[in-house]
């Protein structure tokens, strides 16, 4: 998982540090408003936690089905079809992310 916010002057996805499991946690570690810099146009921008959402991680995922392919190719060598179990890794990885993502971006904090 992922944060990310959209600048709002250049419309371009920007990554966002601080990394908590709910918006709650991340509530709790920077406060209800952060100052935010875009990496492409480099404007300073005060953003509400709720314009931060989470998106899927495609680094992560793409080297955890790199590193299946092969443990599953290599136990496939010498187990034959039990070693093909290995590749429902990436799979079961990408269903805990969508589950973390979903629940970071269904809790919304209320504005004052």
């Amino acid at each position: 998982m992922r944060l990310e916010y959209t600048c709002s002057s250049c419309k371009k996805q920007n990554k966002y540090v601080p990394i908590a499991a709910t918006r709650g946690d991340l509530q709790m570690k920077v406060g209800d408003e952060v100052t935010v810099n875009c990496d492409n146009c480099g404007k300073n921008d005060k953003k509400h936690i709720n314009r931060i959402d989470a998106v899927v991680d495609t680094k992560k995922m793409l080297i955890a089905f790199v590193i299946s392919a092969i443990v599953t190719l290599v136990l496939f060598g010498f187990f034959g079809l039990v070693g093909t179990i290995t590749f429902s890794i990436p799979f079961l990885m990408w269903v805990q992310e969508s589950k973390s993502i979903s629940n970071f971006n269904s809790y919304k904090i209320r504005r004052r």
